[in-house]
């Protein structure tokens, strides 16, 4: 297992995706956001778009995405600058505890299926993808290693399963605090941590490798104007890749060890 590339890579990526911010304003009337240009609480959609996006050049075609857990529809939105079907999208398709149907059609999925992933759950899955997106799931779920080994059956040779969500050190969680929100959680509340440790830990037992890991930021500030400010959301990236179980949320990618 290997970190690859810059430790500040990801502040340096390009930020043009963010113009897909207007198409979730006029989707989820998203008022907070009004007055930004670079709202750090998107950079969830971000991340993956970019990641998406990068490997889409490196298979030399569109991509057929599974996302598991679509919530309302956000990450595809994001990916569809004014409700247009991004090109490096050949299919999109969703699994979800409970899919809202409102959502399936407007947002522009191919197809969704009902179904509780928790505790390692087998999704049978008729096809494979070229990318599957766990996007804020993993803190959701008990066990949240059986499903990844569960879904990574049906990951192709050369496909990248991208996850994202909170973090922090696995020293706090293993301190009692992940039991503590066990106890406390609602359904389907949040009831693991996932830290940069726990992944490695995962990846290492499962044979697959870590090519990316990041951290995302250090503060946000909703609607307010410094969110317009490129470098603002440049320095909230480079610390979170610099601190990644200090930066507030974790995203990483995995992908089958090549022998």
């Amino acid at each position: 297992m290997s970190l690859t590339g810059s430790r500040f890579t990801p502040a340096l990526w390009p930020l043009d995706s963010f113009e897909a911010i207007e198409t979730m304003r006029t989707l989820y009337r998203d008022d907070a956001h009004r007055v930004t240009r670079y709202p750090v609480r998107h950079l969830r959609y971000w991340f993956i778009r970019s990641q998406l996006e990068r490997h889409a050049r490196r298979l030399g075609r569109p991509l057929a995405v599974l996302e598991v857990g679509m919530d309302r529809g956000q990450m595809l939105a994001f990916m569809n600058h004014g409700c247009v079907r991004n090109p490096i999208v050949d299919r999109w398709d969703a699994i979800d505890v409970a899919p809202k149907a409102e959502w399936v059609e407007r947002v522009g999925y191919d197809s969704v299926r009902a179904l509780d992933i928790d505790r390692g759950t087998d999704p049978r899955l008729e096809r494979r993808y070229d990318a599957m997106v766990f996007l804020h799931v993993l803190e959701h779920l008990h066990e949240p290693e059986a499903t990844m080994r569960a879904f990574l059956r049906y990951l192709p040779s050369d496909g990248v399963f991208l996850a994202g969500g909170p973090t922090m050190p696995a020293l706090v969680a293993n301190a009692g605090y992940e039991r503590r929100l066990r106890r406390r959680a609602a359904p389907f509340g949040h009831v693991s941590v996932i830290s940069p440790e726990r992944v490695d830990a995962f990846a290492e037992s499962a044979g697959v490798d870590v090519p990316f890991m990041s951290g995302a930021f250090f503060m946000r500030k909703s609607g307010h104007p410094i969110e317009r400010s490129r470098l603002w959301l440049r320095l909230n990236l480079a610390f979170g890749n610099l601190f990644p179980s200090l930066g507030s949320e974790l995203y990483f990618s995995l992908e089958k060890e090549r022998g």
